[in-house]
């Protein structure tokens, strides 16, 4: 018998409160449970496409970007920038997608991608 794959994101954040409001509020994301790690509730929030983004209490911000998964991107780009949020790119088109930069209140780099499959049927 197979189990289902588990696609689980790591993000760091500063305060894990405030960072899952953003990620709920903001983005939609919608939480499935809370995980303790080293006697922390780290939450785990599901993304559009199945996959979930766990929040854990650190310090410092990632290094790399953060991939968050939605449906529209375009809906999201005008919600994130009519509520402030500070975005450095655009949408605009890549290989897997339509997607967009910005910042989260820890200062990790997100890249918001709406999967599109740009092959011809």
């Amino acid at each position: 018998m197979m189990t289902p794959e588990l696609n689980y994101q790591v993000i760091f954040v500063k305060n894990i409160l405030q960072s899952s409001e953003f990620f709920v509020e903001k983005l939609g994301l919608i939480k499935e449970e809370d995980l303790q790690m080293a006697g922390i509730n780290c939450p785990v929030l599901k993304m559009f496409n199945g996959h979930s983004l766990m929040l854990v209490k650190h310090g410092s911000r990632e290094r790399e970007p953060t991939v968050v998964y939605t449906d529209d991107c375009l809906r999201d780009f005008c919600t994130l920038k009519r509520q402030g949020v500070a975005i450095f790119t655009a949408p605009l088109y890549r290989k897997k997608g339509l997607s967009c930069e910005f910042y989260d209140p820890s200062g990790n780099h997100i890249l918001l991608l709406e999967e599109r499959d740009y092959t011809d049927a």
